[in-house]
C-alpha cells in the first residue's frame, strides 16, 4: 500500500462532522470510514500499545505494516462496516470521523507518528446554543442537563487549542455557522476544506457537494427555554468562544 494521508474528522457531536465526512466522500481521492465509537477507539489504542510492546524485537517489519493494519481496522471497527473500499487503491487521504476524538489526539499522533505519517485533522465546530437543541433533539442524548453538555463543549474546545500547537497547520476548522451563512456553499468547501488539503474539486466532486447542500435536513429542534439559553450564556468560557468562532456569521450572539 502507497503511503497515504491519515484525515480524521473530530468535534463535538451535533456540529456537522457527519456532514463533512459526506463532503470528504464526495472526493474520489479520500476515502473515509464512518464512525467509531470513542469506547472503542480506546481499546484499539491500547491494543496497538501492546503490539508495539510486543514488536519489540520485530520493530522495523512492524512498522512497516503497521499504517496497513490501522486503516484496513477503521473499515471494521466504524458503525457502516467497510466502506467504498473500491477507492482504497487510489486514495491519497484515508480515515475516519468521530466526534470528540480530539480527546485521543496525543495517542493518534504518536501512533502514526511511529509508522512516518503526519495525520490531517478537521475539527467541526458549532455554536452551544444550536449544537444543545440538536443534542436534545436526538434520541440517543445522555445529557440529562445543559451543564453536562456544556462541560464537554468547553472541554472540546480546550483541546483544539492543543490540537492547534501541536498539529499547526495539519489541521482545520470547519465551522458549521461560516457554513451556514455562506452564499456559495461549493465555494466554501473549496476554500475551507479541500484547498487546504492540497486537493482541488472536480465537477463531479463539485455535483456532489450542491447534492448535499440541497438535502433537506429533518425537522428544526425545539427552541431553548430561557433558563437553558441563560446557562448557556453564564457559563464559563462560552461568552469568548462566542465572540471568537460564531458571533461574525450569528448577529443575534454578539
Amino acid at each position: 500500500m502507497d503511503p497515504v494521508t491519515p484525515l480524521f474528522i473530530f468535534g463535538m457531536g451535533r456540529s456537522g462532522t457527519t456532514n463533512a465526512l459526506r463532503v470528504a466522500n464526495a472526493h474520489p481521492c479520500v476515502m473515509m470510514n464512518g464512525e467509531i465509537p470513542l469506547p472503542v477507539l480506546k481499546q484499539f489504542l491500547a491494543t496497538l500499545d501492546a503490539a508495539d510492546r510486543a514488536h519489540s524485537d520485530t520493530r522495523e517489519g512492524w512498522l512497516a505494516r503497521k499504517p496497513d493494519y490501522m486503516f484496513e481496522s477503521f473499515g471494521y471497527l466504524s458503525k457502516g462496516g467497510r466502506g467504498r473500499l473500491h477507492r482504497r487503491a487510489t486514495a491519497t487521504h484515508m480515515g475516519h470521523k468521530t466526534p470528540r476524538l480530539e480527546s485521543l489526539f496525543d495517542d493518534y499522533e504518536a501512533h502514526f507518528a511511529s509508522a512516518g505519517l503526519a495525520p490531517r485533522y478537521i475539527y467541526c465546530a458549532r455554536n452551544p446554543f444550536d449544537c444543545w437543541r440538536s443534542y436534545k433533539a436526538m434520541p440517543w442524548n445522555r445529557y440529562d442537563e445543559v451543564t453536562a453538555f456544556l462541560a464537554h463543549y468547553v472541554a472540546s474546545f480546550e483541546r483544539l487549542d492543543h490540537v492547534r500547537e501541536r498539529a499547526g497547520t495539519r489541521m482545520l476548522v470547519l465551522n458549521l455557522d461560516e457554513l451556514i451563512a455562506a452564499d456559495d456553499k461549493v465555494a466554501f468547501y473549496r476554500d475551507r476544506f479541500f484547498a487546504p488539503l492540497g486537493l482541488d474539486m472536480p465537477e463531479r466532486t463539485v455535483r456532489r457537494i450542491e447534492n448535499i447542500s440541497a438535502a433537506k435536513s429533518g425537522p428544526r429542534p425545539a427552541e431553548l427555554s430561557t433558563e437553558e439559553r441563560s446557562a448557556i450564556d453564564a457559563y464559563p468560557g462560552i461568552a469568548a468562544l462566542n465572540a471568537e468562532m460564531f458571533a461574525p456569521f450569528r448577529p443575534s450572539l454578539r
